[in-house]
């Protein structure tokens, strides 16, 4: 006799799924959109739980996020749909801007159907985090709840098509190029121009492998690109200041966002400074007017990749999205906070749970950073050394060479291979010319920085224009260095606001020293005894970032500027301190 659940049908627990159907979604326009439906077991009505993105939902049933099976299971219809024109939805797809009005017109729909509760909550990371927002931007009042994870909806100016003013082009290609443009080519009617984008789509293929497509100049070159890649180049050639990157942004209406809010991120993905900006602003914001206080949860995780081993780490039991470590996995973390949100079951306290880096565990926080974090300054001194205090002034000097940029190694990224993501070895970059180190003495004991860390560098260039990249790095006894944060600030941008664009562009003074502070987002990171905190300094990291031309360009009028070297000079000292500036705890959470 088969034991019970050992292979008897009559005997084992039903599906977690009772129906599953393919119905079609009717917007406003009659565009209709392929909507997966999942209905669970028993009698409804149920609360809805939604899903929009342009990556096939139909993926989400074996290998999404989210478990749906579980999360129908719990007792939630839940939707998975293909956005317009995408998969097996209607109509021509235009990123961002298009999912306000389909959003609100997409919960509407799926609150009225008669095996719904009138509730709906939707989920999400990336692309899918987006269409969340973009929900509540076009007005959508049976949302009442979103739980949008690696999220670009703060700001295109902060790590979606920029970051420090500097244009995103790796991530714009590997997303236009890789995750959009095979779908859009294989649903264009004519044979004829079918065979000319794939054409193209063979031209941009070529331009990556050979570098072309990101050398120095490349942005304002005019590839013979497929449609999609020239509309993401197109996005980088915008002014900072262009209506055209608040598209399906929330950077002017964070007060449309009325609703509970769980955020999730990974320290080494490409959207971190989005979604920690955007958990920054509903806090202070449920604290001024008593609204919803948002959840957070950061693991050490990239874009992709959300196992907790990423970039030769391993950062242990219970750092993947399967094993949180005694808190479950992802998906009972959103039952449990879902019900809380659309059934007013017991919300999870405390609000915030990150993976502390380091040391290898989570922490649970009520805001992130933590209450009784103080700001730790390390001073760029002399004989390349970092400490608390300035040792001395001096200078270091690089090229930056736009024919010869720096090579993109790990980090937040979004990229193709080989370029991977997370906390990789620097020290083949670190050996050249080009990038500059201080670090400090091994520490005698563990020093935890939790929050936003930046740096102020000192620097004079020969050309009009830089590109100064800040790497903060663990570096281990054995001589490995591995990247924690990092990030890049273009002179010329250093007066625009890197969340609003507001501010004018300006050239940099050959000659004159100036204040470059560069952010590097946050962390939570523990460095261990014996270890030592370095601190790197170089001109470019590509093909993440643009590749700098070292000169100031006001418009299109100055876009055919060739690209020429320029000398840096770093300056530090007690006149000119150029420094770290970290947020730490003097004794790490338990």
């Amino acid at each position: 006799m088969a034991l019970p659940g050992n292979g008897d049908p009559a005997r084992e627990p039903p599906a977690p799924v009772a129906e599953r159907r393919e119905v079609t979604c009717a917007l406003r326009d009659g565009t209709r959109l392929r909507t997966v439906l999942l209905v669970p077991h028993g009698t409804g009505p149920w609360p809805a739980l939604l899903t929009r993105h342009p990556y096939d939902v139909t993926r989400e049933e074996h290998d999404g996020m989210l478990d749906v099976g579980r999360l129908v299971a719990a007792g939630y219809l839940v939707a998975l749909q293909d956005v317009r024109g995408r998969f097996g939805s209607e109509g021509v797809f235009a990123p961002c801007a298009q999912e306000v009005a389909d959003g609100a017109d997409a919960v509407a729909w799926l609150a009225a159907l008669p095996e719904c509760t009138g509730a709906v909550g939707m989920w999400g990371a990336s692309y899918a985090s987006e269409t969340q927002f973009s929900a509540l931007l076009g007005g959508a009042p049976a949302l009442r709840a979103i739980a949008p994870a690696m999220t670009p909806a703060m700001s295109a100016l902060d790590g979606f098509r920029f970051r420090g003013g500097v244009p995103e082009i790796g991530s714009t290609l590997a997303w236009t190029h890789y995750a959009i443009a095979p779908g859009l080519i294989a649903r264009v009617g004519s044979a004829g121009e079918r065979e000319a984008e794939r054409k193209r789509w063979e031209a941009t293929e070529r331009a990556i492998a050979t570098g072309d497509a990101f050398r120095a100049g490349a942005l304002h070159s005019g590839p013979d690109a497929e449609s999609i890649v020239v509309w993401g180049l197109d996005g980088l050639r915008e002014p900072l200041g262009s209506a055209h990157h608040r598209a399906g942004k929330i950077v002017d209406r964070i007060d449309a966002i009325d609703v509970p809010v769980f955020l999730t991120g990974g320290w080494f993905d490409v959207f971190l400074g989005s979604t920690l900006e955007i958990y920054r602003r509903l806090l202070h914001r449920a604290r001024e007017t008593g609204g919803p206080v948002p959840r957070l949860l950061v693991g050490p995780w990239s874009h992709g990749d959300m196992s907790g081993r990423t970039a030769g780490v391993d950062f242990g039991p219970g750092a993947s999205a399967d094993d949180l470590g005694g808190g479950g996995d992802l998906t009972e973390r959103h039952v449990r906070w879902f019900d809380a949100a659309l059934r007013s079951g017991t919300a999870d306290t405390p609000p915030v749970r990150v993976f502390l880096m380091g040391s290898n565990r989570w922490v649970e926080l009520e805001e992130f950073p933590p209450r009784g974090t103080r700001t730790l300054e390390l001073y760029l001194g002399s004989g390349g050394s970092l400490a608390a205090e300035p040792t001395g002034s001096g200078e270091r000097r690089l090229t930056s060479d736009p024919a010869s940029p720096v090579p993109t190694r790990g980090g937040a990224v979004l990229l193709f291979a080989p370029f991977e993501a997370g906390p990789a070895d620097q020290a083949a970059i670190e050996s050249r010319q080009d990038v500059v180190s201080w670090r400090t003495a091994p520490l005698a004991g563990e020093l935890t920085v939790m929050g936003a860390v930046h740096a102020v560098v000192h620097l004079a260039t020969t050309g009009t224009d830089a590109d100064v990249v800040v790497r903060l790095c663990d570096e281990h006894p054995d001589g490995s260095s591995l990247v924690i944060a990092d990030g890049v600030q273009r002179g010329s941008a250093r007066f625009v606001d890197p969340v609003t664009g507001l501010g004018d562009r300006r050239p940099v003074e050959p000659g004159r020293d100036q204040e470059f502070v560069v952010d590097l987002w946050s962390t939570a990171h523990t460095f261990l005894p014996g270890h030592r905190v370095r601190v790197d300094i170089a001109p470019s990291s590509s093909p993440r970032w643009d590749v700098g031309r070292n000169v100031f360009e006001p418009g299109p009028a100055g876009r055919t500027a060739a690209p020429t070297a320029a000398e840096y000079t770093i300056r530090h000292g007690a006149a000119r301190p150029s420094r770290l500036v970290l947020r730490v705890v003097t004794t790490a959470p338990r």
